[in-house]
């Protein structure tokens, strides 16, 4: 990605955001660098801590770009290996997780600890069920399950968002994702907003958001998911939530409880969608605690 320092325009958008966060996310670039590689034809993109001997496969939310989930990478990766990918321009859900078995054969790594966080819950839970021998644990971070209503409303939605030029798409995106961030005051936010909006409006691109769109659309109408579908699978499942996030209310919470009846279950209290950001101690702590098992 673009160093901050050398963009002025993606610098101005941290302009309000205190001098030492700005530096924590530049020296989370220079110590993370992205990789790269083709897979079947495709480039993929993607973050590798290195070292430790269990592995987390970090799929992050709708932006489609991993360095999202910058911080919740670099505290996993004290400890962990993680694995954290950009999701290509791919439609089908299969297509894309088989691509992420892929990258996990390239870089010699058998069997991981699968975290989707938001929008990346849908597809660890493809996952899962399509690649279980891959799959040491489960992490589903406010997350949901496929909705076919949903799914009906985007396919809708699509077929005029095609039409739009990048720049009117990026904007729409924005506007839609923006109801999820919070208008607490903390200095943390400041970096969050600024970091959200240089990821959507110069590193996403047309093709990633149609593709993300797709595959909602296909993960809607193509899986039904029941509880019965990881009754021969022995890895653990952790659901972590919160009881405000205005994208997963009660009765969606209490649906995702119910499809994994076995899961260990943290409910966080007044940190919305981003607790990974507000309560981020308490967050990587759940984490660490079920990887560690």
């Amino acid at each position: 990605m673009t160093q901050l320092t050398t963009n002025p325009t993606i610098a101005k958008l941290y302009r309000d955001v205190p001098a030492e966060l700005v530096e924590q996310l530049q020296q989370f670039r220079e110590k993370y660098p992205y990789k790269t590689t083709t897979i079947d034809g495709t480039s993929w993109r993607y973050i590798d801590t290195g070292t430790g001997k269990q592995v987390v496969l970090a799929l992050s939310g709708a932006t489609c770009i991993a360095e999202i989930s910058w911080q919740t990478i670099e505290r996993l990766g004290q400890k962990y290996r993680v694995i954290a990918p950009d999701y290509p321009a791919i439609d089908s859900n299969a297509e894309l997780v088989d691509g992420l078995t892929s990258l996990l054969e390239q870089e010699g790594i058998e069997r991981a600890h699968v975290m989707g966080g938001s929008y990346g819950g849908l597809v660890a839970q493809v996952f899962v069920r399509r690649h279980p021998d891959r799959t040491a644990g489960l992490i589903l971070s406010h997350t949901l399950l496929p909705n076919p209503e949903t799914g009906r409303a985007i396919a809708k939605t699509l077929r005029w968002l095609r039409l739009m030029p990048q720049p009117l798409l990026r904007l729409f995106f924005k506007r839609t994702m923006s109801r999820l961030m919070t208008r607490n005051a903390a200095p943390e936010m400041a970096l969050i907003n600024a970091h959200f909006a240089e990821i959507v409006d110069f590193h996403m691109t047309k093709a990633q958001i149609v593709s993300l769109m797709a595959r909602t659309i296909d993960v809607s109408e193509s899986y039904t998911f029941t509880p019965g579908d990881l009754k021969d699978w022995p890895g653990r499942v952790l659901l972590m939530m919160a009881d405000d996030d205005p994208a997963t209310p009660e009765p969606m919470r209490r649906a995702i409880m119910s499809m994994y009846p076995q899961a260990t279950v943290r409910l966080f209290s007044g940190s919305g969608h981003l607790t990974s950001i507000l309560k981020q101690d308490e967050y990587i702590g759940a984490m660490e605690e079920f990887v560690g098992k």
